[in-house]
């Protein structure tokens, strides 16, 4: 069986089958922009390639999204495969096709040098049990912030491009003890802020479901951000990407979150629901609770020499990387 990069008619077919899985609330168009979008970013257009296995007639039976994502494991720079979108044509499954994509994509992946690979399951654990995958416990939380009196005095606001380099350098101090993260530079986390804020332009009028905004902010010294969060706000709440603090004990971060939650003082305070590193102490304005193993199943599978962290605490992980 062959592998190949899907593109031209064999992409159209691959949106119009995968469509009424993952569209988000887009539209047909809407769906197939976003994709398209996320591969011409920057970050994207290196490390982001969908691909297709074709059949001996030249038929395409399976295909998956692969990402080289940069990460850091026990203390060594390295790279993650990994997938994304992994479909079986409908009359095509039960014949292995999705594991020969994953292997025929990890072998590659081995030559190009990554160590490890990666993806979230929506199907369970089992399936890729059976193809060496182990799932990584990663923990979610709702987080309620403290009210406070009168005007808040912390000054925020919007982020902006100049502010990436301060806010990997954040992320660099705070995940430097763990032994699995992904080595977030300017442009891994300038592609999570793109990726969020084209499902929020392509979802314009698109319905109630794919009605989101994102928003970033951040709190500067001089004209260095110091603290900052990125969410992602819709109906039912509001979703806490990533967040980050200079400060270690994350008292700016957590004046941020009192700023944005006072905006609109006669309505309840939203939900807020996060992925949070357990490493990541929360902020003295803010108390995590309802505390349980994320829905969406994290797994990675070794493919080279190295082991794999089984616990929560061993892991730091923002929403805004979910693939």
């Amino acid at each position: 069986m062959r592998l190949v990069a899907a593109e031209g008619a064999i992409l159209e077919e691959i949106i119009d089958a995968t469509f009424p899985i993952w569209n988000e609330g887009l539209t047909r168009d809407g769906y197939a922009r976003w994709n398209a979008a996320q591969m011409r970013t920057a970050w994207g257009k290196d490390h982001l390639h969908r691909f297709a296995l074709l059949d001996d007639r030249g038929r395409w039976v399976a295909s998956a999204k692969r990402y080289l994502w940069p990460m850091r494991l026990d203390g060594v720079d390295g790279t993650m495969c990994g997938f994304g979108a992994v479909f079986t044509r409908p009359e095509e499954r039960g014949r292995g096709y999705a594991g020969v994509i994953i292997n025929q994509l990890i072998d590659r992946a081995r030559e190009e040098g990554a160590v490890v690979a990666g993806l979230f399951s929506e199907i369970g654990d089992v399936f890729y049990q059976r193809l060496g995958f182990v799932t990584v416990p990663l923990d979610e939380v709702d987080l309620q912030v403290a009210h406070k009196a009168g005007a808040p005095a912390m000054l925020v606001r919007s982020g902006e491009e100049r502010d990436l380099p301060a806010l990997a350098a954040m992320h660099a101090t705070r995940s430097s003890g763990v032994r699995f993260a992904l080595r977030r530079d300017p442009s891994v986390i300038n592609y999570a802020l793109s990726k969020k804020r084209q499902l929020a332009g392509f979802g314009h009028g698109a319905g109630p479901r794919a009605e989101r905004q994102t928003e970033f902010f951040v709190a500067e010294e001089g004209s260095s951000a110091v603290a900052y969060v990125v969410l992602t706000v819709n109906a039912g709440g509001c979703t806490l990407e990533e967040a980050g603090d200079r400060d270690p004990a994350g008292a700016r971060l957590g004046a941020i979150l009192q700023v944005l939650v006072a905006r609109e003082p006669s309505r309840p305070a939203p939900l807020i629901r996060a992925w949070w590193p357990p490493a990541l102490p929360a902020p003295p304005q803010v108390r995590l609770v309802n505390r349980i193993p994320a829905r969406d199943i994290f797994m990675l599978r070794p493919i080279a020499k190295v082991g794999i962290p089984t616990r929560s605490e061993e892991v730091f992980y923002w929403r805004s990387d979910y693939f």
